[in-house]
């Protein structure tokens, strides 16, 4: 489309549409040779207009009214047609029209204005397809949004047309650099804009979502967990501190049923039924994404429950543990790392990862199965446990390899000592 540059304006009167002596005034605007005619709602005797400078002559107050409205019709015609330019839009007489007859005041909206009427409309899903978790973290995307803008573009706003594809390039740098997310959460608020977008699309308040293309890869992060081994000797240390001894069990507990911290938090009583194998389960659903998480109780865990079921916080609360903060409990967690030599960060999700690792894929059990009791929404969430199990096996199978070779090797070298006699 040919850039448009400049823009003609001028008053001009009808002479073959004069009534009871007047005429009336019309704007006449030419953009890129189209020339289109606004009416000016004002009429004038043609012998008090004066076509050259396109303005009444005569020093009443009524021709001074006239001549000031005019001028004033030209300004806002002039500062509509700099805005649409400084904005990037199409220009045409039709655009220019509509807009100073007002008719896009009510479609035209800015990116930052778009994200609070979307999360007004979000919010009603909350508890349908939505937590209400999930949604607080929406409030926090958009204000990220708005602080880049300031900082960004010194403005407390930008109007979606304003946006170019760069926009997201240097937000992405800012949340890298300024803001200093993790590519992973990055992700999530790259992925929110882009929501935000596509509903302002869907509202006519956008021609296309420009972001659409705009990938940001998923960084496989390192998800540590405890060996057998390193869960045994957490579970048999003998811990004389009440507080640190609950705080071992309520990890243990994580570790045998797959909980992240806010699930097992709310567990009460109600939630422990019979299964259809006999044994009882935990019949629930994640905080997080409202996913079933049923899950088989195995022995630890059951121990764990009978052994708080008169504590004071569990009967006043109605809970099967007596869980403190998750704040206090990594902390805490620090200190059972240290008298049981653990050498690894210690917090309540990596119990989580434990149970799906070394306690349920590390024992044969099914991806599938191991997907359910996580509460998983993809298996593809699971399978990052799998490679780390797969990677752990690996690393058993050099180790037997070597000891193979090993014991060959010797065997081989007595061989031929006994040739050499």
């Amino acid at each position: 489309m040919q850039k448009i540059e400049t823009m003609n304006l001028k008053f001009i009167i009808r002479k073959n549409r004069i009534a009871n002596g007047l005429v009336p005034i019309q704007m006449q605007i030419t953009i890129d040779g189209e020339r289109i005619f606004f009416s000016t709602s004002q009429k004038i005797e043609i012998e008090s207009w004066e076509e050259k400078t396109g303005r009444a002559v005569g020093k009443t107050p009524k021709i001074k009214v006239l001549n000031e409205l005019l001028d004033k019709m030209s300004v806002d015609a002039h500062r509509a047609f700099n805005e649409m330019k400084h904005l990037g839009e199409e220009i045409s007489g039709e655009s220019l029209r509509r807009k100073l007859l007002g008719e896009e005041k009510y479609s035209r909206k800015k990116i930052y204005e778009v994200t609070q009427v979307y999360n007004s409309h979000t919010s009603k899903l909350i508890g349908i397809d939505l937590t209400k978790h999930t949604w607080e973290r929406y409030k926090a995307y958009a204000q990220k949004l708005a602080d880049f803008i300031k900082l960004k573009f010194k403005s407390d706003d930008l109007y979606i047309h304003q946006l170019k594809y760069n926009f997201i390039l240097e937000y992405d740098f800012y949340l890298k650099t300024e803001v200093q997310l993790h590519q992973n959460t990055i992700v999530k608020y790259i992925q929110y804009l882009n929501r935000v977008m596509d509903f302002a699309v869907n509202h006519e308040w956008a021609d296309k979502n420009i972001f659409q293309n705009y990938k940001v890869s998923i960084k496989e992060s390192k998800r540590e967990y405890l060996t057998q081994a390193e869960l045994d000797r957490i579970m048999n240390k003998e811990i004389k501190l009440p507080r640190l001894s609950e705080v071992r069990d309520c990890f243990v507990f994580c570790c045998y049923t797959g909980y992240a911290y806010r699930d097992a938090a709310t567990l009460t009583p109600e939630h422990i039924d019979i299964g259809i194998n006999g044994r009882q389960w935990i019949y629930t659903s994640r905080v997080k994404n409202d996913n079933i998480s049923n899950v088989p109780l195995l022995e630890p865990a059951l121990e764990i429950i009978e052994r708080y079921k008169k504590h004071p916080i569990c009967i006043n609360k109605n809970r099967l543990l007596p869980m403190k903060s998750n704040q206090k409990l990594n902390a805490y967690l620090k200190e059972l790392a240290d008298i049981c030599d653990i050498h690894k960060p210690l917090t309540m999700h990596i119990a989580r990862h434990t149970f799906a690792t070394t306690v349920l894929l590390a024992n044969g059990v099914s991806m599938e199965a191991t997907s359910k009791m996580l509460g998983h929404s993809s298996i593809k969430t699971t399978q990052i446990y799998g490679k780390i199990v797969e990677s752990r096996v690996g690393a058993e199978m050099d180790k037997l390899s070597e000891k193979l070779f090993s014991s060959n090797k010797v065997e081989n070298s007595k061989q031929d000592i006994k040739k050499a006699e």
